[in-house]
């Protein structure tokens, strides 16, 4: 695209006559048809910003603050997300062990410590955070989820393990449920505890409405090793590791079905979704950016390739926060050009005569409208996407 001495986009006449001719064309072909999943829309993403660091194995993110583990044994530190492009130490604590896996629960955070238990964490002054508590556990602790005043720990050599933190200074041990395989990671939605089960288990899901006597509603075997999951709805994301991401129907926790599955670069370890997205850390593969948005077909959006190993991620608005082991926290703008429809990093006039194939087509990628039909306020909604660019 053209742009005039102040480095402003400047539109040929011809253009704007090209856009004019096809909406009457497009309003006069008739009639709205219902858009038909064909083609596929596309992500760029971009490095903002990375903080260094050892070890990072998971990240939270909770407002402009950024929660990470600090070194093998030096225990969890808060990091200022404010600004992406430079994102600045605040404070730490330490701890008795590696930090796993952390959960932030308003001024407090959770820590699952390796082979020190539950860890517990006043983040009330991020600038110094104090432990407060603890909860020795037998065996190797690597994932935390909280819910209320209650801990859900994923123990590696005993399943599920249930605490009551609601004193933070003197948790209580309460239940426990003992997987078949090593449990790697917990996500608990209302009563139910999903768990992400390792190898030859996969994902099992654990009623948990009585704490002390937790019991199990039904499992399912993945193809590979479970080693992260969350459920949106009634539907369980699982990264597979070297198979990928597993998408499975657990409306019915009896009996889980699966319903659809994208292989991954590497080994999926992490994964978090956001309406029709999942984002999926990959180890060396880095950031995959998949739409789900029919769970039957997943496909591939984007990807960037972080420098070490990613392990986690956290999605806040359009920016990805990954914890990719030795080279820290990376932070990546995920945002979506809704008009680079030729996946080229620009827009220009390939875009439109991209549109107007897909539009021809009934293609779902030219319902700019999201309302389910391709018709000419689609094509209205393209030139004032396109005339606004992208950032």
């Amino acid at each position: 695209m053209k742009k005039n001495a102040q480095g402003e986009k400047v539109v040929s006449s011809w253009f704007f006559s090209s856009i004019v001719l096809c909406a009457f064309l497009l309003s006069w072909v008739g009639v709205a048809t219902p858009a038909r999943a064909q083609g596929r829309s596309c992500m760029t993403p971009n490095l903002l910003g990375t903080f260094a660091q050892s070890y990072a194995r998971d990240v939270k993110v909770v407002g402009n603050l950024a929660y990470i583990p600090e070194g093998v044994f030096d225990g969890l530190q808060i990091i200022d997300v404010s600004d992406p492009a430079l994102p600045v130490y605040l404070g730490s604590a330490r701890v008795p062990d590696m930090v796993r896996g952390i959960a932030v629960e308003g001024t407090t955070a959770y820590v699952a410590a390796w082979g020190a238990g539950l860890q517990i964490i006043d983040v009330s002054d991020p600038t110094a955070p104090v432990l407060i508590g603890s909860q020795a556990i037998t065996g190797n602790v690597v994932d935390v989820a909280v819910v209320g005043t209650t801990a859900y720990v994923a123990n590696w050599n005993t399943g599920l393990q249930i605490i009551d933190v609601s004193d933070p200074t003197s948790p209580v041990w309460v239940g426990s449920y003992d997987t078949p395989s090593f449990a790697l990671c917990v996500e608990v939605v209302g009563t139910t505890a999903y768990v992400a089960d390792g190898v030859f288990s996969g994902l099992q899901i654990i009623d948990v409405s009585n704490p002390a006597a937790p019991y199990l509603l039904g499992s399912f075997n993945t193809p590979g090793t479970a080693w992260g999951v969350t459920v949106q709805g009634t539907t369980a994301y699982i990264a597979d590791r070297w198979n990928g991401l597993e998408i499975i129907d657990v409306s019915n926790p009896a009996a889980p079905v699966l319903v659809g599955s994208i292989d991954t670069p590497d080994a999926a370890h992490g994964v978090e979704v956001v309406g029709t997205t999942a984002y999926v850390a990959d180890q060396t593969s880095g950031l995959q950016i998949i739409d789900v948005s029919d769970p039957t077909a997943p496909y591939l959006l984007g990807s960037y390739n972080t420098p070490n190993y990613a392990e986690n991620v956290a999605i806040v608005g359009d920016i990805a926060f990954v914890a990719d082991w030795d080279s820290g926290l990376q932070i990546i703008d995920v945002s979506r050009c809704a008009v680079d429809l030729n996946c080229d990093g620009f827009v220009d006039v390939l875009d439109f005569f991209t549109f107007v194939s897909l539009f021809a087509n009934s293609d779902l990628a030219a319902d700019l409208t999201g309302d389910g039909f391709i018709d000419v306020l689609d094509f209205f909604a393209f030139v004032s996407l396109f005339a606004a660019g992208c950032p």
